[in-house]
């Protein structure tokens, strides 16, 4: 991906220097894309990703095709945008129809359901349907690059993830292709995002979390890797391990839509954010995400004539009750469907809930689903 020229110049983003704490890091494996078009070094790929992502359900990637000076503009825009003031971010933020109707674009008010007022975000559809939509004076003249780096997760990432999860199922590669057609999802997004410090009032408050134990809810999500340390996930040993700094690599994992489509063979990845090590707890945590979702009207159920599935006993539904398409599903989700407890430090009484999580409650789970919540 080339660089630009005649644009405005971005401020230069100092990232922070790295932790030299002792963590109990997690053994990520890595797919380097760079191999995905040999086809024997493919095979290889595929068998990585199936070991990857049903045993951990999250992976670094490198070889994704993204140049260091592309990666190093995307993340000055993103400091950028994320320490405008609040004042300036106003007229940028999401409209309250359009958060009615699940539509993720824009600035969320900051401190808004289910986040810390140090947390914010702003978000980038990929099918927006306001094409006249205004971005932030400085977002403005870069948005054609940007879009040009989410076309590139969407159409080479994302592509390539899709042909190797077929070729674990053992099916054609158009059949998973077919699941992510361009265009036919309004809530797929690209997001940068900040984490500011807490307080020390807060963070004992909050025992130390950003974001609480969940899982994402969409197919893939994938993070441009932060050097400020504070995304954990939860180990088959039961405890969160840290997920490690590894410049210029991709970090992906499972949503929950790709563990109905897949029976739960690829179970979606409990992860949370906690607060950063001493050497960089004073330091701002800024990110970029790509969150992508199968097509608005595909129903959720294991996708047909995988002999992988029929043979492991995956092609049955999770949920016996309901299936959903994924616009039924996300709006199911945002009534409390589908949502894990793997908050282990939380007060135990039923009754709590946790500051930042207004009006969450929660189960031990014994299964993966929760229960049903009809969608109006």
């Amino acid at each position: 991906m080339s660089s630009p020229t005649g644009l405005p110049k971005i401020p230069k983003w100092t990232p922070p220097n790295p932790s030299k704490e002792k963590l109990d890091y997690i053994d990520l494996m890595n797919l380097d894309l760079s191999k995905f078009e040999d086809p024997e070094l493919r095979k290889a790929l595929a068998r990585d990703f199936y070991k990857a992502f049903t045993e951990e359900g999250f992976a670094t990637i490198s070889g994704h095709g993204i140049s260091q000076e592309v990666w190093d503009q995307q993340m000055d825009l993103a400091n950028v945008i994320m320490t405008m003031k609040p004042e300036e971010k106003i007229p940028y933020e999401v409209t309250k129809e359009e958060d009615k109707k699940g539509i993720y674009v824009g600035f969320k008010e900051a401190g808004g359901n289910g986040f810390h007022k140090e947390i914010d975000f702003y978000n980038m559809l990929y099918n927006d349907p306001k094409s006249d939509r205004k971005h932030p004076p400085m977002l403005g003249p870069w948005m054609g690059e940007t879009r040009k780096v989410m076309l590139h997760l969407r159409d080479a990432v994302l592509k390539k993830l899709l042909i190797l999860l077929a070729m674990c199922l053992e099916l054609p590669e158009q059949d998973l292709l077919e699941t992510h057609k361009p265009g036919l999802s309004k809530t797929e997004y690209y997001r940068y995002m900040s984490y500011a410090p807490l307080s020390e009032e807060a963070t004992i408050k909050a025992r130390g979390l950003l974001m609480p134990g969940h899982a994402d809810w969409g197919t893939f999500s994938i993070l441009f890797s932060q050097p400020v340390l504070a995304l954990q996930l939860l180990h088959k040993s039961g405890a969160f391990k840290w997920v490690q700094y590894k410049p210029y690599t991709l970090v992906v994992n499972i949503g929950q839509c790709l563990e109905l489509l897949t029976g739960g063979l690829f179970k979606s990845t409990i992860h949370r954010v906690v607060t950063p090590p001493q050497d960089q707890r004073h330091c701002l945590r800024v990110g970029i995400y790509y969150f992508t979702r199968p097509n608005d009207d595909y129903v959720l159920r294991p996708l047909k004539n995988s002999p992988v599935l029929k043979k492991l006993g995956k092609d049955k539904p999770l949920d016996p009750d309901v299936t959903y398409d994924t616009t039924e599903f996300l709006e199911a989700k945002r009534h409390g469907y589908l949502k894990p407890d793997f908050d282990f430090d939380k007060p135990k009484s039923k009754d709590h809930i946790d500051p930042f999580r207004e009006g969450d409650t929660f189960e031990v789970l014994k299964k993966p689903l929760v229960h049903t919540i009809p969608v109006s």
